[in-house]
């Protein structure tokens, strides 16, 4: 991967196509919801369609043989369909061999672009302080990008704003994404102005979005990111700095939904927290559910159409415990979805996504670790910064070991 600190502004005439396309694929990646007034779907196919422009015109570049393996996915679940499957192509079935290819082609487009230009540093700020701005813009104008995105939950009561994204969490979710990003790519070394971005990404995950999910993944996340990086005394006074934070935070979130969550947990304690708001007990339920439903299978893959009947048998399994699902055919849950409905083969894919990924140090074992578990959430598989956090291990993996020969 070409890396570059130097945030200048490109010159789009000077381009081949397979760069232009290139670009257009990274520029689309970021907007996954933005329908453009061309649909009136919340989830956007932009990615696998440029992915797909850039791979066509990227024909004369050298691949690496193991890259092909990249597109047994897609593979696996037309298998899963054939086999394991009600075999009837209809939307459920579709949706999930659209979003197995989304995710093969986007990994194998991001391996390529990044090998061969280099990282569009000021392109994804630039996405990014959109973002921010946008979510800003809508506490005082809040159907400013209505006509562009499919909105859920603006408005309600304790909710944060939804910026470029269908929901306050999705927002967050991908604040904390591109945030990831930045360190992933500098190898968690960011630059100043990154670091003061990123720093900006965590205060609007707390005060735009609002978010509780998100919120989470920020407080699991720098306890394992700093403890393998920094000294015993930064350390310190980090968490001392942290502990000034939280009270402030306690009166700027007053009446907001993690409040709410914060005072249910400290009274009533989290097993009481999950029974009782009906937000946090569905998604508990998707991370359980679908790898409950992998055991229950003996680990064959359980194919696209089984999840309702699944899920209402666990119903009774658990009691009436996760008492707000709906029983959807959706699987909230990354990492639920390849393990129940792909079964082993599935585990298999995203073992070797795994070993790819690590370039023999603790603390990048530590970083994909929490990046998996982090999968366990409610993050659509189609959604494109996941292969591209991914991809960018994966190039670290392979630069360090040039490095290591040379």
């Amino acid at each position: 991967m070409i890396v570059s600190n130097k945030y200048k502004l490109p010159n789009p005439l000077s381009w081949s196509l397979n760069k232009s396309a290139g670009y257009a694929f990274i520029f689309f990646s970021l907007l996954p919801w933005v329908n453009f007034g061309l649909n009136y779907r919340d989830s956007q196919p932009w990615a696998l369609l440029f992915g797909s422009i850039f791979l066509l015109t990227s024909f004369k570049n050298t691949f690496y043989q193991k890259d092909i393996f990249i597109f047994l996915l897609p593979l696996i679940a037309m298998l899963v369909w054939l086999l394991f499957s009600r075999n009837i192509l209809d939307f459920v079935a579709l949706r999930a061999l659209l979003n197995y290819s989304t995710i093969s082609i986007c990994l194998f487009a991001f391996l390529i672009f990044f090998r061969k230009y280099e990282f569009p540093m000021g392109l994804f700020i630039g996405i990014n302080i959109t973002y921010l701005v946008v979510g800003i813009t809508q506490l005082y104008i809040p159907d400013i990008v209505s006509s562009i995105v499919i909105s859920r939950g603006l408005g309600d009561s304790g909710r944060g704003v939804t910026s470029l994204a269908p929901e306050p969490t999705f927002f967050g979710i991908f604040l904390f994404f591109i945030s990831f990003i930045f360190l992933v790519q500098s190898e968690f070394k960011p630059s100043y102005k990154i670091s003061i971005l990123i720093f900006l990404n965590i205060i609007a995950i707390i005060l735009l979005s609002k978010s509780s999910t998100v919120l989470l993944f920020v407080l699991l996340s720098i306890p394992v990111i700093l403890a393998t990086r920094l000294r015993l005394i930064t350390l310190i006074l980090i968490i001392l700095l942290s502990t000034v934070m939280v009270f402030i935070l306690y009166y700027l979130l007053e009446d907001t939904r993690i409040m709410l969550l914060f005072e249910l947990l400290r009274e009533q304690g989290i097993t009481k927290l999950i029974f009782i708001d009906a937000s946090v007990n569905d998604r508990v339920a998707n991370i359980v559910y679908p790898i409950h439903g992998f055991y229950l299978n003996n680990f064959l893959p359980s194919g696209f159409h089984s999840f309702t009947e699944t899920h209402s048998y666990l119903n009774d399994y658990y009691l009436g415990f996760f008492n707000y699902g709906s029983g959807s055919t959706s699987i909230l849950s990354y990492l639920g979805a390849f393990l129940y409905e792909l079964g082993f083969m599935g585990l298999f894919f995203l073992i070797w996504i795994f070993i790819r990924m690590q370039n023999g140090t603790f603390s990048t074992f530590a970083d994909c670790i929490l990046f998996f578990i982090l999968l366990n959430s409610s993050i659509p598989p189609s959604f494109p910064l996941i292969p591209l956090t991914m991809a960018l291990f994966i190039l670290n993996n392979e630069n360090s070991k040039s490095l290591n020969n040379a």
